[in-house]
């Protein structure tokens, strides 16, 4: 049954996805994959990486395609736990993000529902799904992260 999050528990989580949001936004990206569990995977839409190596390959190949300026404001983070080792999580994105260096306008790219589940391995807090929902689109928006 779904109940109240120690404060421990949502303190790590809070951490976890700040760190995610963080990394996306200052680097290196490609280390996203090691918060996520091994099996674990990263979905936008119907797309999806699946397992830390694609994960890890994901954001290696988005990195290729040369620098970007992106900030991803993350808010509304609501947890719930299922058990002892495992939790679930709901937030809102906000993502201001061009290509090339800064400064960018201030034109929000898209608004985001971010549906999260964590496990904990080896006391450790980890993604082991984490979806992402289009709610708010630019106009002009053009996906640059290549899920499959």
């Amino acid at each position: 049954m779904r109940g109240a999050v120690p404060l421990d528990v949502r303190l790590a989580l809070h951490e976890l996805v700040n760190e995610f949001a963080y990394l996306v936004d200052f680097g290196p990206a490609e280390t996203i994959a090691d918060l996520f569990a091994e099996d674990g995977w990263y979905g936008w839409g119907d797309k999806r990486a699946v397992g830390r190596d694609a994960i890890r390959d994901t954001y290696r190949q988005r990195a290729a395609r040369g620098l970007r300026t992106a900030r991803h404001l993350t808010t509304n983070l609501r947890l719930s736990t299922v058990s002892d080792n495992e939790a679930h999580g709901q937030s809102i994105w906000l993502i201001f993000a061009e290509d090339g260096p800064p400064p960018h306008p201030a034109v929000p790219l898209l608004v985001a529902d971010v549906a999260d589940v964590y496990v904990r391995q080896d006391g450790r807090w980890l993604f082991q799904s984490r979806q992402l929902t289009d709610v708010f689109v630019a106009p002009d928006r053009t996906p640059v992260l290549p899920l499959k």
